[in-house]
């Protein structure tokens, strides 16, 4: 055998009694191209298999239209707030008002969505709500529309601990969890242009639709009493889609306070056992510390955004608009592409490689001083924060059996809401507390400002928690991984059921 270096073969790039190079580059290429045909037919296949099956896709449908009312009702009730006491405060009250609910009706919704039926749960959730929007709708004190919103807030955290824990039950196969997550965040945040297109077609005072009911006196002081009143509408409609579904939703049966089964001592459970249950479950407990983190970087850019384009990108608020909206485009393609990564990584790294991105772009924002850049990595920042926040939903529902899974989602909900507030009360503080100054290096002189820093350090902390042991938690003894029994019951001395 001759050296491959030489004689016409070698001259080839052949090697004797082998493949030539280009045709060797041909066959990996091909052989690429249809591993990619082959991930994108698993994609259309799992969709195709979603979306035939009826359950899941009557609770995606009430859900969509009930997150084109939730946006409705948001727009609506940020306009009447303003309209009526024209201060930036009492619209910032009304935000807090749907977030600081978290901190209250999380130990109710562990109690209740492990122990009840969760269909039921969810059609008198959608009823509740329903029927409080509408009085919303014919307020005319603020204070009473506070408390309102305050009861919504509070019954929504129920509804969606029994929501997310009922999902698995639902949908099988891995690959099909992942997507019917994503269809239904996808659903929750591609509703927004249409919920604002309808939104100004149902304002009385705006809306050439409506203009004949301009005289009446409710509505001159009521103008967005229809968009409330859709709101109701589309509740109304998904407790009716949710009525249909026929599989169970909980695969433990119903079980009431106080009531043993046969064999079982009769045992009383109170919320902080519940809630102990999480915190003690070692992946709970990594992922819940990770996921805190995560929305607190998410709460420092609402808080600072408008500063950040106004101040330092010398932007306006068209402009922090579009980036807003650059933000929801980032979500939904991370969204998509998430549906191809989580067939080839496994979701802990992917879950950690959306903390590295999310908290890399914020610390990339927090030294970029031109408008274009800051769009691109909101485009980047809004990809990987709905990364992170899927595959930790994804995990949770994969690790966690279902009779402890609204204990998890739970306290999953509850924290990304308590701390994206206070994520948006740190950064602000921060930011105000540091204010602008030049900082003099040598020959150069840097403007330094409060936000940039607020951004800068939220970065840091967000791609900090990436290199917390997540992948040791999931690769742990399975019994402890989905139970989390032996912690628990060392520290409350109970005993509680396991897989």
């Amino acid at each position: 055998m001759g050296s491959p270096g030489w004689g016409p073969a070698g001259l080839r790039g052949v090697r004797p009694g082998g493949m030539g190079a280009e045709e060797e580059g041909m066959n990996e290429g091909e052989a690429r191209l249809g591993g990619a045909r082959e991930l994108a037919g698993g994609v259309l296949e799992d969709l195709r298999a979603l979306w035939a099956n009826r359950d899941f896709r009557r609770l995606w449908i009430g859900q969509s239209v009930s997150s084109i009312g939730d946006w409705l009702a948001t727009f609506a009730l940020m306009a009447l707030v303003w309209n009526r006491s024209r201060s930036a405060a009492a619209v910032a009250g009304l935000l807090v008002l749907r977030i600081v609910p978290s901190a209250f009706s999380g130990a109710v919704a562990t109690w209740i969505s492990d122990r009840w039926d969760r269909k039921k749960i969810l059609i008198y959730c959608d009823l509740l709500r329903g029927l409080l929007i509408m009085w919303v709708a014919v307020l005319d004190s603020l204070a009473y529309l506070y408390v309102l919103i305050f009861c919504m807030e509070f019954i929504t955290i129920i509804y969606l601990a029994a929501r997310d824990a009922s999902l698995p039950n639902l949908v099988e196969g891995e690959n099909r969890l992942t997507m019917a997550n994503s269809m239904t965040l996808g659903s929750a945040y591609g509703s927004i242009p249409l919920a604002a297109a309808v939104f100004a077609l149902l304002k009385v005072g705006s809306s050439p639709l409506l203009r004949g009911l301009e005289g009446m006196v409710f509505f001159s002081d009521h103008p967005y009493a229809f968009s409330l009143l859709a709101d109701a509408l589309t509740f109304f409609f998904s407790a009716l889609m949710i009525k249909r579904i026929s599989r169970p939703l909980i695969l433990h049966g119903e079980r009431r306070v106080g009531e043993a089964g046969a064999g079982e001592e009769k045992e009383r459970v109170n919320p902080r056992e519940v809630l102990a249950f999480a915190f003690h479950n070692r992946f709970m407990r990594t992922l819940t510390a990770a996921l805190a983190t995560g929305t607190l970087g998410g709460g420092a850019l609402f808080a600072v955004g408008v500063v950040y384009v106004n101040e330092v990108l010398g932007g306006n608020d068209t402009q922090f608009g579009f980036l807003m909206a650059l933000f929801g485009l980032g979500m939904l393609a991370g969204i998509v592409g998430l549906q191809f990564l989580a067939r080839i990584r496994a979701k802990w790294f992917i879950f950690k490689l959306g903390l590295l991105g999310a908290g890399g772009t914020l610390i990339w924002m927090s030294l970029i001083t031109v408008m274009f850049m800051a769009y691109v990595a909101a485009l980047v920042f809004g990809a990987a924060f709905s990364v992170i926040f899927l595959t930790g939903i994804t995990m949770v529902q994969e690790v966690i059996e279902d009779r402890n899974r609204g204990k998890a989602f739970a306290v999953f909900h509850s924290v990304s809401r308590i701390f994206l507030l206070l994520g948006a009360a740190l950064a602000a503080g921060l930011a105000g507390a540091v204010g602008d100054f030049h900082l003099h290096l040598g020959i150069f002189r840097l403007h330094v400002w409060g936000t940039t820093i607020a951004m800068f350090v939220a970065g840091v902390l967000i791609a900090s928690v990436a290199f917390l042991p997540l992948r040791q938690r999931l690769e742990e003894s399975g019994t402890e991984i989905v139970t989390g029994e032996e912690d628990l019951e060392a520290d409350t001395g109970k005993s509680f059921p396991g897989a």
